[in-house]
């Protein structure tokens, strides 16, 4: 089994929230790190796309466990557009399951999880599923895409989250197995 996620940029409008979004500097800049299980990494290269600039790869590879980069950002507001260019991949054999993802997770004033989006590639018997609080939006492919939405307006996808109680949004990379 082997599940990688590589991330270009996080920005735009967001971009004046989260440090580091382009992960120019060093990963200790803006950013945390777990690593969970064997062959779970977290890596900043300049070679994982075409352009000269630095991207990230999150990556966990056979047995169970992920590997997460996360940041927490503070947003006086949900009208705020994200955008992120992302190259998923999921694989698995057999029962075993895997699912990477770039996720936003919607936070209130004390840091509880009220909802999260999740633009990912998962295998058959991942068991992520969209409810009022998850909202999947499924890669097309294993290549290199451009994501953007208003957070307010992806908000409506999760009915069982108030925007107005959205103080935070954790940004998260990250990659999970089970039993590969």
């Amino acid at each position: 089994m082997l599940s990688v996620i590589l991330s270009l940029l996080i920005g735009f409008s967001t971009s004046q929230y989260v440090v580091n979004g382009d992960f120019e500097q060093d990963l200790s800049v803006g950013w945390k790190q777990i690593l969970n299980g064997s062959g779970a990494s977290v890596n900043r290269a300049t070679n994982y796309d075409p352009d000269p600039d630095y991207e990230v790869m999150v990556r966990k590879t056979d047995g169970g466990g992920y590997a997460l980069l996360n940041q927490t950002v503070t947003v006086p507001t949900t009208d705020i557009v994200f955008s992120a260019s992302v190259r998923l991949y999921a694989y698995a054999t057999s029962t075993a399951w895997a699912g990477t993802a770039l996720s936003l997770k919607y936070l209130d004033i004390s840091g509880n999880v009220l909802g999260q989006t999740r633009i990912c590639s998962k295998t058959s018997y991942c068991p992520w599923a969209n409810s009022p609080t998850m909202h999947l939006i499924q890669a097309v492919d294993s290549q290199w895409h451009n994501y953007s939405f208003n957070v307010g307006t992806e908000l409506t996808n999760l009915t069982g989250v108030d925007p107005l109680q959205v103080n935070k949004i954790e940004i998260a990379l990250f990659d999970s197995t089970y039993d590969c």
